[in-house]
């Protein structure tokens, strides 16, 4: 069986297939209706299909809208992001050290395309690239990041430290085995704490390889830390999750939400965020969440701020 992330089966009315928790027992029955209720539960397990089941899930999106809004990076901007962020993953995966100057290029050219068109999008999603996902999702985690960043009044050098730390943030998944990253199949429990190590394995190759300030580091290894807790490598919640790491968590989740992957079709800007809210504070900042919705068009903006706390520490 195949695992699959419940928040991927968003746009289908029903689908074809089961869906089984990893004891193999069913927990959805094909062609029932695809309710928020059940999507909630979903949430809240590890679900996997059969093999064969697979590509449906690419293939069965129904009523999906589309996505509203063009990318306002230019072509040729987009390329070279793309280009310098296949550089730095297939050095990696040599376990070779990335070019730093690459690093700063990417992370300079992000900023400089934030700043120039932050005040002109109606959406987030318009600084937004689209390539292979693989590459141009370090790429779009670090240009929403910065952003976020922005409208959240960090200064030069703080915009600067979070951008190049998002385009890091998933590095260590280049360190897993190939065999164990791409496996079909259920992980076992010591696979699992194997992909569970990328945090950690990207935030020592910052560190020791790259040799970046720990401030940066921690986006690798706090970026999949839950703000109630609950989350990995360390089990840390609230102001002990580095303050990069958190807003590193909205970009990287949206994005994922809104990308096309290889059974999986975007979902629209809107359903991202609901899915994101319906997450909340157990997931992410609320603050930064609601900084988060209003750099959005979401349609359904609360009428007050999420309950939230405006202190923070960088």
């Amino acid at each position: 069986m195949r695992p699959i992330l419940p928040l991927e089966l968003v746009g289908n009315v029903k689908l074809d297939f089961d869906l089984y928790d990893d004891k193999g027992q069913i927990v959805y029955e094909k062609g029932e209706v695809l309710t928020p209720n059940i999507l909630i539960k979903l949430c809240s397990i590890k679900i996997f299909v059969k093999d064969e089941a697979a590509e449906e899930i690419f293939n069965t999106v129904n009523n999906q809208k589309i996505l509203k809004h063009r990318s306002v990076i230019p072509d040729q901007v987009a390329k070279t992001l793309v280009g310098i962020s296949k550089n730095i993953l297939k050095k990696i995966r040599a376990n070779e050290k990335p070019d730093l100057a690459g690093c700063h290029e990417a992370t300079d050219i992000i900023l400089e395309e934030v700043g120039i068109n932050f005040e002109k999008i109606d959406c987030i999603s318009q600084l937004k690239i689209f390539d292979e996902y693989t590459f141009s999702h370090t790429v779009n985690v670090s240009t929403i990041s910065a952003a976020l960043g922005m409208s959240l009044g960090l200064d030069e050098n703080e915009l600067k430290e979070l951008a190049l730390g998002a385009l890091l943030h998933d590095i260590g998944k280049m360190l897993v085995p190939k065999d164990i990253l791409n496996k079909p199949a259920l992980l076992d429990a010591e696979e699992f704490e194997i992909m569970k190590s990328h945090s950690l394995l990207g935030y020592r190759y910052i560190l020791d390889k790259i040799n970046l300030p720990d401030k940066i580091a921690k986006v690798a290894l706090d970026h999949q830390e839950n703000y109630g807790g609950g989350g990995y490598p360390n089990g840390l919640k609230g102001s002990e999750i580095n303050f990069y790491a958190q807003i590193t968590a909205i970009a990287d989740a949206y994005d994922a939400l809104t990308s096309n992957k290889v059974y999986k079709r975007a979902v629209d800007s809107d359903i991202a965020i609901d899915i994101m809210l319906s997450e909340g504070s157990d997931r992410f900042n609320p603050y930064i969440l609601n900084q988060f919705i209003n750099i959005t068009d979401y349609e359904n903006k609360p009428d007050k701020d999420l309950d939230q706390n405006e202190d923070q520490d960088i």
